[in-house]
């Protein structure tokens, strides 16, 4: 779904529950308030708080995938980076974090992939990184700073993803390591 079906999707549940109430016949509406402990007007009201939470979650979502696309990038371009530099292909890689090559492939290729905390916490172990490194990168840390997003499109767009990791590229790579590592 996109961002104007998911809005629209919220917009027509709260219609179609406030329709429910107004159109159904009195009897029916205090018979629903009755059983669940509560007079109409209470009823109503944790409708209209229920819907209230569902769209700001809904919210929040959208804003988190959003977001969620340049760390993608980064990630995926930190973590060819890395193979590159410790001459390890997929399989390798899986093996060495044991994890599952599919896992890796996930992380690399979907950007609305979120890796488990041991997955992440196997990985910065398998590559020697600081911990919390890949976790910014990975969605799993929810606040972030646009500085980050920056960064990690810029890592992105400058980093190569065939061969030997040239001299530029590891000062690149280390870098981009520093930086995260020394974000809060």
């Amino acid at each position: 779904m996109n961002n104007r079906q998911n809005q629209f999707d919220a917009d027509t549940v709260f219609r179609a529950m406030r329709e429910m109430l107004l159109e159904a016949p009195a009897t029916d509406v205090d018979a629903l308030a009755n059983e669940a402990g509560m007079d109409a007007r209470s009823l109503s009201e944790a409708g209209r708080s229920a819907i209230a939470t569902a769209i700001a979650q809904n919210e929040q979502n959208r804003a988190r995938k959003e977001s969620v696309v340049p760390l993608h990038k980064g990630l995926h371009s930190l973590l060819v980076m890395l193979c590159r530099r410790d001459n390890l292909d997929e399989s390798e890689l899986a093996a060495k974090a044991n994890v599952e090559e599919s896992e890796i492939k996930r992380i690399e290729f979907d950007p609305g992939y979120l890796p488990s905390p041991r997955t992440i916490f196997n990985l910065e172990r398998a590559f020697s990184l600081p911990a919390g490194v890949l976790a910014k990168l990975s969605g799993a840390v929810l606040h972030h700073t646009p500085v980050i997003e920056e960064r990690a499109l810029e890592f992105a767009a400058n980093a190569k993803s065939m061969g030997r990791l040239t001299r530029e590229e590891l000062q690149l790579l280390n870098a981009f390591v520093s930086f995260l590592s020394e974000q809060q």
